[in-house]
């Protein structure tokens, strides 16, 4: 045999077990999906454990968000990350100009932790922590007039971005869910 075609034979081979390989991990991958989110125990979280403290005068403002989650799948569920964006939404008085009032949206909170690795056939539970130095309100000069206070109640309301990530299959598979707009309060 000359030694291209040998060169060729150990090529074919090592593409097909490469292949086989990625294969087999793959549909063990989605097996696991399908394992840890059939069961709706797997992801816990409890709206009533969640602890918001919203202190003013004088401004202080944090919340902690208990989860847990549970991998009941073949392979360990590396690099989760948790990311929370808060908006302020309210009318303000007189912009532009004088006589007209603008609903505005302004980005008050911004913050992702990445909680590391849970192992196959653990559970994790976590809590993201938000205090008030993690929060900024731009935009807004005085409270008391710059806020359209007859509108509602409430006055102003809050909204929330939730966005998760891992990797899965020992990094093969990356995955980002997001939950956007979600309604979580409003003042006073």
């Amino acid at each position: 045999m000359r030694p291209s075609r040998v060169f060729r034979f150990i090529f074919k081979i090592f593409i097909s077990l490469l292949t086989l390989s990625v294969t087999v991990v793959s549909i063990l991958g989605a097996l696991s999906a399908t394992l840890i989110l059939y069961n709706p125990d797997n992801i816990g979280i409890n709206p009533g454990n969640i602890d918001i403290n919203f202190n003013y005068p004088p401004m202080n403002i944090n919340f902690t968000f208990p989860f847990n989650i549970t991998n009941a799948g073949f392979f360990d569920l590396e690099n989760l990350e948790l990311k929370i964006d808060l908006a302020m939404n309210y009318t303000h008085v007189n912009y532009p100009i004088p006589g007209v009032n603008t609903t505005k949206v302004i980005p008050i909170y911004s913050n992702s932790t990445n909680f590391g690795t849970i192992p196959k056939g653990t559970t994790g539970n976590f809590n993201f922590t938000g205090l008030w130095d993690d929060f900024s309100f731009p935009g807004i000069s005085n409270f008391t007039t710059d806020i359209d206070w007859f509108r509602g109640p409430p006055a102003i309301l809050f909204y929330a971005n939730f966005t998760v990530s891992l990797d899965y299959s020992i990094g093969l598979h990356s995955l980002t869910i997001g939950f956007v707009d979600i309604y979580v309060g409003g003042f006073p």
